[in-house]
């Protein structure tokens, strides 16, 4: 008479876990419930420090007379662009970011009717994007010195090509400890990881000035026991 072993192997360990299919096979060999996939998250990360930086610089020019406001409001932005590329080398991308003019009145309670001032305000906010982040500083000295009002914001961040280049790495080294993580366990198990039969990317990614880029993968392995 065939008989048939059916052995159910569970492993309930380090967030893994199984995936069972029932295999049948002649009686005069080993038969048992193979483990499919085994399943092992992978995590890497790495700090980073920023390849660029963002500053938003804000021109504004009041005056009564609409015309006179965009001519002074042009002007500035003109000399200010111009000193900036004449002293910052550090492949600059300088672009208006947003332009709006408006009719504009200022009150004081002080004044007897109240208003001090009845005309147009111009702003005009400009981005000077550079990949040397030591110019950052020589950026808004320029600026300021050419009558450029405010400096609205400076953003330091990574270039999107080491941002990929960066993110390939962590995940070959997220895969890499996962795999390291499954040898370990199925050692005393008796078993071997024969291939990996599926990675999942778990979107934990992000970049800052001097900030830390991480990158978890769930890893799916295929599994014997050891010969």
């Amino acid at each position: 008479m065939k008989a048939i072993l059916v052995l159910s192997i569970s492993l309930m360990m380090l967030n893994s876990q199984f995936i069972k299919t029932t295999t049948s096979i002649a009686c005069d060999q080993s038969i048992y419930l193979l483990p499919d996939i085994y399943y092992v998250k992978g995590s890497a990360s790495t700090i980073v420090e920023p390849t660029q930086a963002v500053v938003t610089l804000e021109i504004e020019v009041k005056d009564e007379k609409a015309q006179i406001a965009l001519q002074e409001a042009a002007q500035i932005a003109e000399d200010a662009v111009k000193a900036i590329k004449e002293n910052c080398q550090g492949g600059l991308k300088i672009q208006t970011e947003d332009f709006t003019i408006q009719p504009h009145k200022e009150y004081s309670q002080n004044q007897p009717k109240g208003v001090t001032f009845s005309g147009f305000k111009v702003i005009n906010r400009i981005t000077v994007e550079t990949l040397n982040t030591s110019d950052v500083g020589k950026i808004i000295d320029v600026a300021v010195k050419n009558k450029v009002n405010k400096v609205n914001g400076i953003q330091f961040d990574v270039s999107k090509e080491e941002k990929k280049r960066l993110k390939n790495v962590l995940v070959e080294q997220a895969i890499e400890d996962a795999k390291h993580t499954a040898n370990v366990v199925l050692k005393e198990l008796n078993m071997r990881i024969e291939s990996i039969k599926s990675v999942q990317f778990l979107e934990n990614y992000g970049s800052q000035a001097k900030t830390q880029m991480e990158q978890q993968v769930n890893v799916g392995f295929v599994i014997r026991p050891i010969d």
